[in-house]
């Protein structure tokens, strides 16, 4: 039977291989896991800003009760204006799809009447 001090230098010898092989592969692996919220809300962002389904100047309401205007989308956060408090809302990205955020239809009453209030 082969003795501990072999068996040792046996071992040393498989994971010494496979970092060397394949130790890029683990150190990619754990930078994604580092980073992987901050590439999805980067991404989060990008479909946001560049899907057009909402856009700065926008109203929007918020959870159906908090009127707000989006007053500026970044690859990693919205600033929305909430209009009845005078606040400033800012929320990741990420967390944008949790929302439930709904939009003024162009040419509906409400945005007649939203056109009315601006002037």
């Amino acid at each position: 039977m082969d003795n501990p001090q072999q068996i040792i230098h046996t071992t040393e010898t498989i994971i010494t291989d496979i970092i060397g092989h394949y130790g890029w592969m683990f150190i990619a692996a754990f930078a994604v896991l580092l980073f992987k919220d901050v590439v999805a809300n980067v991404l989060a962002g990008m479909t946001f800003m560049f899907g057009h389904d909402f856009d700065p100047d926008d109203i929007v309401y918020i959870g159906g009760e908090k009127k707000a205007r989006i007053i500026r989308q970044t690859p990693t956060k919205t600033v929305f204006h909430l209009i009845d408090t005078d606040r400033k809302l800012i929320v990741p990205n990420t967390a944008l799809y949790n929302l439930r955020i709904e939009k003024v239809l162009p040419g509906s009453c409400e945005d007649k009447a939203n056109k009315g209030e601006e002037q």
